[in-house]
């Protein structure tokens, strides 16, 4: 079962050619790449969760010291409205840092609306409309 997916020497045409031949290599097929995408998700899952945890033991490390410099600011109100103030802060331009990445990632990205160019080129089953 490997070999016909790992081992076979056959690019991604030639085996979907071969799988709509053989019902039983379809479902093969079928879980080979069910299993790719769990195993990915599985791997992306655990690297999100340890850069979270890193960025929490940075921010437990690196808040004291933040913290520690704002009231050494000397600023007109109290050193717990400093201390909040800079908290509050850190955290809405790191909120606000992440949502400028995600909407500059997504203007990158393809859309169903605006499709890349290279998706319709050498399609054979594609449509002529001339």
């Amino acid at each position: 079962m490997l070999r016909i997916a790992f081992g076979s020497g056959m690019n991604d045409e030639e085996l979907k050619a071969q799988a709509i031949q053989d019902p039983e290599q379809t479902k093969r097929l079928i879980a080979i790449e069910t299993s790719r995408a769990r195993d990915k998700r599985k791997q992306t899952a655990l690297l999100g969760v340890l850069g979270l945890l890193a960025l929490a033991i940075v921010m437990v490390k690196a808040a004291p010291f933040i913290v520690k410099k704002a009231r050494a600011l000397e600023l007109p109100w109290s050193d717990v409205g400093t201390a909040l103030g800079t908290l509050v802060m850190g955290s809405a331009l790191a909120g606000l840092s992440w949502w400028v990445r995600r909407k500059l990632a997504a203007r990158g990205s393809a859309t169903p609306q605006n499709p890349p160019e290279s998706r319709n080129e050498g399609d054979q089953n594609q449509v002529g409309t001339g």
